[in-house]
């Protein structure tokens, strides 16, 4: 990826995501919410979780995972596949230009890291009803008809000039 591309601003306008752990261990992070705090242009996203470093010692360190990005009001969802890697000292999240220094003093007590390397990336169109929108397209053209009014509405790429 180079620097700035679409995919890591797409991934990045993102806030929380579906996280997944595919590992068979018995003690893994659990599924759950994440919330992204930075995706890089060489396919690391970042991920904060609300668990302590406590709980991170009984976990599996790499793993793979998956997870997935969605808000409600986009036209689309992100899915990423690839190797998750918890990540517990200071020294691990000075790579992550996201994590301030205050930050870090408060991952410490509050919080637990994990770097996801995304190995396969997909953008995916949610879909919408476009047979309810065609409905209505075709209503208010009867509408229109019905009333003697005739149809107004530019065509889509025209442009309209007066002078």
């Amino acid at each position: 990826m180079n620097s700035n591309s679409p995919l890591t601003e797409l991934i990045n306008s993102f806030r929380h995501g579906l996280f997944m752990n595919f590992s068979n261990q018995e003690f893994r992070l659990p599924n759950g919410v994440a919330r992204l705090i930075h995706a890089d242009d060489n396919g690391n996203c970042w991920l904060l979780f609300h668990s302590s470093l406590q709980d991170a010692s009984v976990f599996e360190k790499e793993f793979p995972a998956k997870i997935r990005f969605y808000e409600k009001g986009k036209d689309y969802y992100v899915e990423a596949t690839g190797k998750a890697v918890i990540q517990t000292s200071p020294d691990e999240w000075s790579a992550c230009p996201a994590i301030s220094y205050g930050m870090a003093k408060a991952l410490r007590y509050h919080g637990l890291v994990v770097c996801m390397k995304m190995s396969q990336l997909t953008v995916t169109p949610t879909r919408k009803y476009p047979f309810r929108t065609k409905l209505l397209n075709w209503l208010e053209s009867v509408t229109d008809w019905f009333m003697g009014e005739p149809n107004r509405k530019p065509a889509m790429g025209a442009h309209v000039f007066s002078s």
